[in-house]
């Protein structure tokens, strides 16, 4: 699909602009005409803007899920402090620090101005808004508490993007270690080795297994960097292709939950995922039934959506979530009890929301758990790297003792 921007009046005379997604000309002056506009000036943006000023534009003011948790926060803001959906869209379009996010919030309100209401409105964003997104604020709208469900969808949201962090924020210290560890074995092989090759080629003595052996390495690594390089390049592409793939995300999704202690962090995820998502969704007065349906098409993962058909059709049936979930080798018992006690109760969603904490508690301490073992890993193997450089050129050094003189 390409974008277009357009330049349109409205009935009163008011000029408008903004951008619009779809696959050509034609479609895009139909769209903008649906709203309720009449089109003035309509350009592909590629035509406007060159390639390099369009990619930094993109990377710069691309809408990310951080920008969506602030919008609806702030919507659930000026919903609850009396302002109408109109004027609070119109508020934030004015607010909105990023040129992307403000046009996305301006095309919705010129739907909703058109006629559209808000749940249709964010249905035209599939990447921005995902099918619960949208699923919810239809449901606050048919219920009439639209102002409860934006309030709740942005605690949902906060919860996800605060677990996002955590785990990235985590994540940094053994990516600086192994980027610094690993330039510095790089600059010791193809700068620092060299220059010890040619004195040790010049002194004609046969030299030390280890050292012949760190040798080979660097010249292979300075003759071959770019095969290296390119077959590193192409594993890399090949292996995230195929995960992409149906029969490559089958099979990670078979492999993953088993693996040794990485099954634990993935299952305890999934669990979290599963559970915050339904509860948000049962909280916000969609039906069980078109809630598990939502949820099964979210978490990405074939064996949880297996799981969750057989859900829905054991609550269809009128005997719960409980049972599947006690069968199934992802949900532990202590989940599954928590939510027998919530469909004992009727406090289903509320049960759902607190097994989605505990268990993104679990998730955040498995991380420090798994990145507490892999920083002395990585010290270790990196110490190892650079003393097997350091200990394989003094052995041809000492070497250097033995040539008769």
């Amino acid at each position: 699909m390409d974008i277009y921007h357009y330049e349109a009046t409205t009935r009163e005379g008011n000029v408008v602009t903004g951008t619009i997604e779809t696959d050509n000309e034609r479609l895009a002056v139909d769209r903008i005409q649906e709203m309720g506009y009449f089109p003035l000036k309509i350009s592909k943006a590629e035509e406007r803007e060159g390639y390099i000023s369009r990619f930094l534009s993109n990377v710069k003011s691309r809408v990310t899920d951080k920008d969506i948790m602030t919008f609806t926060y702030q919507l659930g803001v000026l919903l609850d402090a009396g302002f109408p959906l109109e004027r609070s869209l119109s508020i934030l379009a004015e607010l909105a620090d990023k040129k992307k996010l403000g046009d996305l919030i301006k095309d919705i309100l010129s739907q909703v101005r058109g006629g559209k209401s808000f749940s249709e409105a964010l249905s035209k964003f599939p990447s921005a808004f995902p099918l619960f997104y949208v699923n919810m604020i239809k449901a606050g709208e048919a219920g009439g508490f639209l102002e409860a469900t934006i309030s709740r969808m942005a605690t949902y949201l906060e919860n996800a993007q605060v677990l996002k962090e955590d785990v990235r924020s985590a994540l940094i210290y053994p990516s600086i270690l192994v980027i610094v560890g690993g330039a510095a074995v790089v600059v010791l092989l193809t700068f620092v080795v060299p220059h010890f090759a040619k004195i040790f080629s010049d002194m004609g003595q046969d030299l030390p297994l280890p050292t012949m052996m760190l040798l080979a390495i660097s010249s292979g690594l300075i003759k071959f960097w770019w095969v290296i390089f390119l077959f590193l390049t192409g594993a890399v592409y090949t292996t995230r292709r195929y995960l992409k793939s149906d029969n490559g995300r089958r099979a990670w999704d078979g492999i993953k939950f088993t693996l040794p202690v990485f099954g634990k962090l993935f299952k305890e995820t999934a669990v979290s995922r599963f559970a915050r998502t339904l509860g948000t969704l049962l909280g916000s007065g969609v039906p069980i039934l078109n809630a598990l349906q939502i949820v099964k098409g979210t978490l990405g993962s074939d064996k949880i959506s297996a799981i969750i058909t057989s859900v829905r059709e054991s609550v269809r049936k009128g005997r719960g979530l409980s049972e599947p979930l006690k069968n199934s080798d992802i949900f532990p018992p202590i989940a599954v009890h928590m939510v027998t006690v919530g469909e004992e109760t009727g406090r289903l969603d509320e049960m759902l929301i607190k097994i989605a904490d505990r268990f993104d508690l679990e998730v955040r301490t498995t991380v420090k758990r798994l990145l507490s073992l892999l920083e002395p890993i990585l010290i270790l193997i990196m110490g190892a790297a650079v003393g097997f450089i350091v200990i394989s050129m003094l052995m041809a050094i000492f070497s250097i003792n033995e040539l008769p003189f």
